[in-house]
């Protein structure tokens, strides 16, 4: 099994993305973003214990689609997950900087996951994709099948979080590609093939390393 996280802003297209890659790519078995699966029962937190509480809930959630997947299609199957737990980890670190709370939640959230979960491998392959402000806003209007009640929220978390993304693509350049999905859909899912399979074989990151490498550029945003 080879895990791939399509990661992203709201209505940046990972969905429709997915949905093509599995027309084209025989071997891709989709994963839906884990609300679309489950009920949020933190949606009511206020105080920054809860926020660590809620996202220590994400976390775990999501960290099980790379220990828990099974797959009928074999070990060679694709799993595509709409946003992975690297995107957890950045909400985590972003979400208070983006609205201006002096809240020191990453800290905590980092100590409670070494402490609690082993270095676990995980993704592949991580594909970020971004567009601007105004396309998602475009985007967000001609949906009219999904609900996003929030995409504004997290909108204000998306220029720290391309931010993050970026540096993550310098630190890991064999396993994590920021993608411009301005592109039309299907020149972005042809470019998106070419990524997979030229990398596809790229060693997973490993969850430590991702929590290592977000302290010091957590640090650096908050000067």
């Amino acid at each position: 099994m080879i895990f791939i996280d399509i990661d992203g802003p709201s209505a940046v297209g990972k969905s429709s993305l997915i949905r093509s890659l599995q027309k084209d790519l025989p071997e891709v078995f989709p994963v839906d973003e884990l609300l679309a699966q489950k009920s949020n029962p933190f949606c009511s937190w206020k105080t920054p214990e809860d926020f660590l509480q809620k996202q220590l809930w994400f976390f775990d959630n999501t960290l099980r689609r790379y220990t828990d997947s099974v797959s009928a299609s074999g070990p060679h199957a694709l799993q595509l997950n709409d946003i992975g737990v690297i995107d957890v980890i950045v909400h985590t670190a972003v979400f208070p900087l983006a609205n201006h709370l002096p809240w020191s939640v990453f800290p905590a959230f980092r100590e409670q996951v070494r402490c609690h979960y082993r270095d676990l491998p995980l993704a592949g392959l991580v594909l970020f994709l971004y567009a601007s402000e105004e396309t998602l806003r475009f985007r967000k209007q001609q949906d009219h099948v999904r609900v996003r009640n929030s995409f504004d929220s997290n909108l204000r978390l998306y220029p720290l979080q391309k931010d993050f993304y970026f540096m993550l693509a310098e630190t890991f350049p064999r396993q994590v590609f920021c993608l411009d999905a301005e592109r039309s859909p299907s020149v972005l899912a042809e470019n998106v093939k070419s990524v997979i399979l030229k990398n596809r074989n790229a060693p997973p990151l490993r969850l430590y390393d991702i929590l290592d490498a977000a302290g010091p550029h957590l640090s650096s945003m908050a000067l």
